[in-house]
């Protein structure tokens, strides 16, 4: 992994380099979407890397940087001026080579190709192994091609002026007088042709970004900007529009749950992006049974990749179905869009019954009114966002088994459930509408009969296979008050433990509490602070009335991200109490990553409302 990691992505091609922007080995390279299609990419000044003296990434596509001869010392005595840019179609690099004193330098971009797919850089224990890449030297730079298993052939043409010669490891240029050296790279597959990029309209487009809402401090106002930038550069294009990858660098796919979140979270700012979510999934919405995809009819999937391993069959990601609550996201999503966009609710009418026929029939397999999974030993053992295999478990410290219950679920089904009467009074079909608004009450009724913790005055994280309630202080009942399930009598409660020493770091909610079996503040689910968890939380304490604990939590993410260099929330951090510093990072969390650059928009307005009384936690 790599110790410190850059991204610059446009549209579905990224360049994931080290602190530096060079990819130098590891998981660094050239990707479009799920294909490496340069493994190392790396600029060398007689023969040792530049020493950089500013790095400075003007937009989420664009390096600029400075550089000098390395050991620079006092005296530069070569120069270096570099622009890179990722767009859609194109990497382009430009250094312009300055000399100080006389002499003569040789100047490489070591380049090397491996077409692994994504699954294999990131350790996917079924990998196809080295390939047999052919290079071909060309006048003007150098080729790279590979044909995959099942015949698609993919190659890396790397273009340069002026022409360098090409050694089998690097392009060289000789350097005695001031030069501008340029390189463009172009991953291709099937008969593709070299389409240069355009990052100069790109700049005029990000450049052209307003943020929807305006917040007085302008270091929160900042926040909000980069949330802005971040969703247009997470997003890449599909035959419906726009559509948001779930993080950077190794997320740029469509995902079910992960995108619905976005979607619902961005909805009244970002329309066309939440109807784009829509539309795609009810395009691969579940038609037939298969056991090795999870696919059921009228389920919503999980993951979609393109990459070598899934064309071949060797993941289920083609796409994969292993979530529990895309399905009620889904119609949940599409009954929010219909208020504004009363079409769309006939447009998809198809789709939403099915998943709500899912959630009726195969999304309950005892029948017991509850949306339920059953781990996929083979697969995700957790079928929620919690979706690690230790982050569901007894009180005792045993994982789940057989159809597990868990508590948000069920509020994203009874929020689908509400949708749906909305939609069919929508289209005049009153009697359809009281029967999807007396199974929401239903569910509601026994949903509080089976997950009230009376103890905890909270919930609990849900049912085990054997029907018994997980009695675990976790972020999940937080979570769920923003799909409205839960009583109006029971929301001051379930605030006051979310806020409490157990759970609130000072930052956010932890996913778990501190004395539980399986705390860890630097785990993944088990004791970290998820943005997102901690965010729609807030906007459930609002949607009470609780505008002071809403306050609260929204003033707690904004401070973490003021405390980041580039203004972002993280994917997560560590649970650790919050000090007189910054929050603790994990390791290996995306950045940015959907969720989070979705969060200052949707809660930007809680900052703005008057907080008229201290929160629950503080008050005796």
């Amino acid at each position: 992994m790599l110790s410190t990691r850059t991204v610059l992505k446009e549209n579905d091609l990224y360049l994931v380099g080290n602190r530096h922007y060079q990819a130098v080995g590891e998981e660094g390279g050239l990707y479009r979407r799920d294909t490496r299609f340069l493994s190392r990419y790396a600029w060398r000044l007689d023969g040792q890397p530049p020493q950089h003296l500013v790095l400075h990434e003007r937009w989420p596509f664009w390096l600029h940087e400075q550089a000098a001869n390395a050991d620079v010392g006092y005296t530069m005595r070569v120069g270096l001026t570099r622009d890179l840019t990722v767009t859609g179609t194109e990497l382009r690099d430009g250094l312009r080579v300055t000399l100080y004193e006389p002499g003569a330098h040789r100047l490489t971009l070591e380049l090397g190709a491996d077409f692994l797919d994504m699954f294999e850089v990131r350790g996917w224990p079924k990998g196809i192994g080295p390939r047999e890449v052919e290079t071909r030297a060309l006048p003007d730079g150098v080729e790279f091609s590979y044909t995959a298993g099942d015949g698609l052939r993919c190659r890396t043409l790397v273009q340069a002026s002026p022409s360098p010669t090409w050694d089998g490891q690097a392009l060289a240029w000789e350097i005695s007088e001031d030069t501008e050296v340029k390189v463009s790279v172009f991953p291709l597959q099937g008969d593709e042709e070299p389409t240069p990029g355009d990052p100069d309209a790109l700049a005029r487009e990000y450049a052209a970004l307003r943020p929807p809402v305006t917040l007085p401090d302008p270091r929160d106002a900042q926040i909000v900007e980069r949330s802005v930038q971040d969703l247009r550069s997470l997003s890449f294009h599909t035959e419906f529009g726009p559509f948001p990858a779930a993080g950077l660098p190794w997320f740029v796919a469509p995902f079910g749950r992960d995108s619905l979140i976005i979607a619902l979270l961005v909805h009244e700012h970002r329309p066309e992006l939440a109807v784009t979510v829509a539309r795609f999934l009810a395009a691969r919405q579940g038609k037939r049974h298969d056991p090795v995809t999870l696919e059921e009819p009228g389920k919503i999937m999980h993951e979609e990749r393109v990459g070598e391993l899934t064309r071949l069959g060797h993941t289920p990601h083609r796409p994969y179905y292993a979530t529990a609550d895309a399905t009620p996201l889904f119609v949940w999503l599409v009954g929010e869009l219909s208020r504004q966009r009363p079409d769309l609710a006939r447009e998809l009418r198809p789709n939403w019954e099915a998943a709500l026929e899912w959630l009726t029939t195969l999304g309950d397999p005892d029948g017991d009114g509850l949306i339920e999974y059953t781990p996929d030993p083979h697969g995700i053992t957790n079928a929620v966002w919690k979706d690690s295999g230790d982050s569901t478990f007894t009180e005792g410290g045993v994982d789940v088994s057989g159809h597990v219950a868990v508590i948000e679920v069920q509020g994203y089904a009874y929020a689908a459930y509400l949708a749906a009467a909305r939609m069919y009074r929508l289209l005049g079909e009153l009697e359809r509408a009281t029967e999807w608004e007396g199974r929401a009450q239903t569910l509601r009724e026994t949903f509080q009969r089976t997950f009230w913790w009376p103890e905890r005055g909270y919930y609990v994280h849900g049912l085990n296979g054997d029907k018994r309630p997980l009695r675990v202080l976790v972020s999940n009942p937080a979570h769920t008050l923003w799909t409205g399930i839960i009583p109006p009598e029971f929301a001051e409660q379930v605030a006051r433990t979310a806020l409490g020493d157990e759970l609130w770091s000072g930052w956010g909610i932890r996913t778990l509490g501190v004395k539980e079996i399986r705390y860890n503040p630097v785990s993944y689910h088990n004791g970290s602070v998820w943005p997102h968890d901690t965010a729609v939380a807030a906007l459930g304490m609002a949607r009470y009335g609780l505008h002071a604990e809403a306050f609260q939590v929204t003033r707690a993410l904004f401070d973490a991200a003021r405390w980041a260099p580039d203004h972002r929330l993280s994917e997560l951090f560590a649970g650790f109490p919050r000090e007189n510093g910054p929050p603790v990072p994990y390791p290996a969390a995306c950045h940015p990553q959907g969720w989070d650059a979705a969060i200052p928009l949707a809660l930007a307005h809680l900052l703005a409302e008057p907080v008229e009384r201290e929160p629950v936690a503080r008050r005796r």
